[in-house]
């Protein structure tokens, strides 16, 4: 574990950096105007866009809902869907160093002309009207000054981000971790590997309902690729892994609709089946090439280290923030009164991370603009506190972000 931290440190600190710089430059007000239209400009601009967001499965669906409540059609949302959780700057960047350049740039590559492909069938299968929402009153630019934006990219790369990503890219190295100890070196190429086919349906079946980002999925793909996995079932793992696990898609069926999801999960099998056999025909990786990739610059450079322990520092404040906030949640929760306010309870299932968070907390403030909010992300459970709060109104604005709201 210990050289699978210090190869992926300096990369993924690179990633925060351009990640969060990407997060404040990109304007919404930019986006939901950019792909609005159900046509093909549409759609390639959303592919676009999602691939250097970093965005889990789970984050990139209330970012999805908002731009389908914007009026982007479901061609340009399913496109952006399936390209952003697949790929990010950081796990790019990441990919390269851990994995070397052909995955680096084939990764976004099938993440590109996979979105596209999806976002184009679902624009011909789509039989509904669109409406498009010419007035983007409800878009707030953002006005902020250069170093404002900066700044707060910043906070976002190496503070919020680093949130979102410690739980599962710590699950992804322990999961390393434990099939390079536990699993034998033959195991896997005895009863997998000696049938491509069988391989590459085993590795789909494993990936459809797993929860794991684009991140985590690296050191996983690492291992199992010395465990003598194919390189094209491995990319069949990083690209199906990250674009779906069992939680999203539930929520895609609420937003979308059944019809859109199964064409969703049944594109989201054949693209990556079909770049995973496209990898093994025309990419011949050497058996050494990826564990000398690995040991040729970290044997006791001083930089490395220092990059290790920088990243070990960033991501135990990362945890202990999200840790902090859990708790402060919990503690609020249970201490509120309604000594001169109405106090509403609600259950919201389906929140993953901060981005789903910050996504039920925007649909409350945009009906009750004064409300006072506390969120367990764990357990679901929303309190909120103000004067003449409409229930039913708030159900209406969670449920329309891809959530299942219960009283």
């Amino acid at each position: 574990m210990w050289s699978i931290c210090l190869e992926m440190a300096p990369y993924l600190l690179l990633g925060f950096l351009f990640s969060g710089i990407i997060s404040v430059f990109i304007d919404d007000s930019m986006v939901y105007k950019q792909i609005g239209q159900k046509k093909f400009s549409s759609v390639l601009k959303s592919t676009l866009m999602g691939i250097p967001l970093p965005l889990c499965s789970c984050g990139v669906i209330p970012v999805a809902a908002t731009l389908k409540d914007y009026g982007a059609s479901k061609g340009a949302t399913t496109s952006f869907l399936v390209s952003t959780p697949q790929t990010g700057l950081d796990s790019i960047f990441l990919t390269y160093g851990m994995l070397g350049p052909v995955f680096a740039i084939f990764r976004p590559v099938a993440a590109f002309i996979s979105g596209l492909f999806c976002g184009l069938i679902v624009n011909v299968v789509d039989e509904e009207e669109h409406i498009h929402h010419t007035s983007n009153n409800k878009i707030k630019k953002n006005d902020s000054s250069f170093m404002e934006r900066l700044t707060s990219g910043l906070k976002y790369g190496f503070l919020t981000l680093p949130e979102d990503i410690v739980v599962p890219l710590f699950q992804g190295l322990v999961i390393a971790a434990c099939i390079g100890f536990f699993v034998p070196p033959d195991f896997i190429a005895s009863y997998v590997s000696a049938n491509a086919l069988l391989e590459y349906f085993v590795m789909l079946l494993v990936s459809l309902p797993l929860y794991v980002c684009a991140t985590a999925s690296i050191p996983i793909a690492l291992v199992l690729y010395s465990k003598g996995i194919s390189a094209g079932a491995i990319f069949i793992f990083l690209m199906a892994g990250p674009a779906t696990n069992a939680s999203s898609i539930a929520i895609i069926g609420n937003i979308m609709g059944k019809k859109i999801l199964y064409i969703y999960m049944v594109l989201i099998a054949c693209s990556a089946v079909f770049f995973g056999v496209i990898f093994d025909l025309f990419f011949e990786i050497n058996d050494n090439v990826l564990s000398q990739h690995i040991h040729q610059h970290i044997h006791d450079n001083a930089i490395y280290i220092f990059f290790t322990a920088l990243f070990g520092f960033i991501m135990a404040n990362a945890y202990y923030s999200k840790l902090r906030k859990n708790i402060s949640d919990i503690e609020i929760s249970g201490g509120y009164n309604s000594n001169h306010a109405e106090s509403l309870d609600l259950v919201v299932k389906g929140m993953t991370c901060s981005h789903c968070k910050e996504s039920v907390e925007s649909s409350i403030k945009s009906i009750h603009s004064n409300a006072e909010t506390s969120i367990d992300l764990s357990s679901g459970k929303v309190k909120i506190k103000g004067l003449n709060l409409d229930e039913l109104a708030i159900k209406e604005k969670i449920e329309g972000r891809g959530f299942t709201v219960e009283s």
